[in-house]
């Protein structure tokens, strides 16, 4: 309360300009947060502008390519990896040429907010810009492979200097209690300098799934009811789950006509999504359901709309993901949500009331899936889930606290005040 206390109290610029660098503007759950807080602040009357080493208009969300917000691309002339490697160092290097260029031609900003590269925060600090950076999860935890010597001296490096950079803004904040607690554990130094975080929830926009923007184009294809899996096509998203709770599904239901869909976001310059892709699809025809799997690629807002209006329920399969907004997306659609048992959906799904939080195992999933079909039990869990989001999660309280947060940074507050 103490934070929240000093906050309120801190005075209140009406009209600010804010820049917001950011690492790569696809689409995904940070994009997706990045674009919230750029909206919400300009519906504050903030003047906002995006920074972005890179940005495909034909592959990002709407509010980046229609005017609704200003993005100018800069510090691409560095590559995004090196011989295929060193993708992270080659990520530091363009936000840091981002923010050369924003200092040297952006002009004034009251307050630069940068989130997944804290590199870059140095060189701001050092012409007296205000930061306030927002850690979706500490980038040293993202990395596991450090077999090599190499690896391990380059990751080293990496890792201290996030660690500085991070505890050089004027506020931290992160997107929940969890990764709260990572920070805390995994940044020791920042721990015992008594850095101070503040947590500040993703939160939707629920207009962007009402007002009949639902595409049904997908309708033919799938072609009847159906347990959806929405995560973008990576390894860590652990999809193969919800391949494996449905093959087992099929065994525990006889002659179950439902169908999984498994959908999200895909870009073919990206060589783990592509390898991913191929990875489940074998995986599917291994265990005898790829007839009643359908993969969905990159698909639009539209469509998206669509799938968690339709579906019997939703199986968010990452273990220990940092917040994950697709359950809460869910959940407003009054969709019952399956999640894994640890991470962000401890947070946002009430178990036994708005969803189920178990253990990886696939029977115990294929056992709530076969629930959720029976009775009104998916009904009730849906209409309570939305009840929660609405208190939880809605924009316009997400929308007072970051423009608090932000006129906190701009007063060059260090975190240990806001204790």
């Amino acid at each position: 309360m103490g934070a929240i206390h000093n906050l309120i109290t801190v005075s209140h610029k009406d009209k600010m300009r804010i820049a917001f660098l950011h690492p790569d503007l696809g689409i995904g759950g940070a994009e997706q947060l990045v674009v919230n807080l750029a909206v919400a602040l300009q519906k504050k009357g903030h003047r906002v502008k995006i920074y972005t080493p890179f940005h495909d208009p034909n592959h990002a969300f709407k509010e980046t390519t229609d005017g609704t917000l200003d993005v100018e691309v800069r510090g691409n002339l560095f590559p995004r990896a090196i011989l295929n490697k060193m993708v992270a160092f080659c990520a530091f290097v363009r936000m840091i040429f981002a923010a050369i260029y924003l200092i040297l031609y952006g002009g004034h900003f009251d307050v630069i907010v940068v989130d997944q590269v804290s590199a870059c925060i140095p060189i701001l600090r050092l012409f007296g810009r205000k930061v306030l950076f927002y850690c979706h999860f500490p980038d040293k935890l993202l990395c596991v492979e450090r077999r090599s010597i190499f690896k391990k001296i380059y990751r080293l490096f990496l890792d201290l200097f996030e660690e500085i950079t991070t505890g050089m803004a004027h506020v931290i904040l992160v997107n929940s209690g969890f990764t709260q607690q990572i920070f805390n554990s995994s940044f020791k130094l920042l721990n015992i300098l008594k850095k101070k975080t503040q947590i500040l929830y993703p939160a939707i926009d629920f207009s962007k799934f009402e007002g009949g923007l639902e595409d049904a184009s997908v309708a033919r294809e799938i072609n009847g009811e159906f347990f959806l899996s929405l995560n973008r096509y990576e390894r860590k998203k652990n999809i193969g789950l919800a391949i494996k709770a449905f093959a087992e599904y099929k065994k525990l239901v006889k002659n179950a006509q439902e169908k999984l869909v498994v959908a999200g976001g895909y870009e073919e310059r990206i060589p783990e999504n592509r390898e991913h892709y191929l990875e489940l699809k074998q995986e599917a025809e291994r265990l005898g359901v790829s007839d009643s799997v359908i993969f969905l690629r990159s698909v639009s807002d539209g469509v998206r709309v669509y799938l968690l209006n339709h579906a019997i329920g939703v199986l968010y399969t990452p273990e220990n993901e940092h917040f994950g907004i697709v359950p809460v997306e869910a959940m407003y659609m009054q969709r019952p949500v399956i999640a894994c048992q640890s991470g962000g959906p401890l947070e946002s799904v009430v178990d036994g009331k708005t969803g189920f939080s178990l253990p990886t195992d696939e029977k115990r999933w294929a056992e709530s899936m076969k629930s959720l079909t029976e009775g009104t039990r998916a009904k009730e869990m849906g209409k309570e889930g939305k009840s929660h989001v609405v208190r939880k999660f809605g924009l316009e309280s997400f929308a007072r606290m970051i423009d608090l947060y932000v006129n906190l940074a701009s007063q060059g507050e260090r975190n240990k005040k806001t204790e």
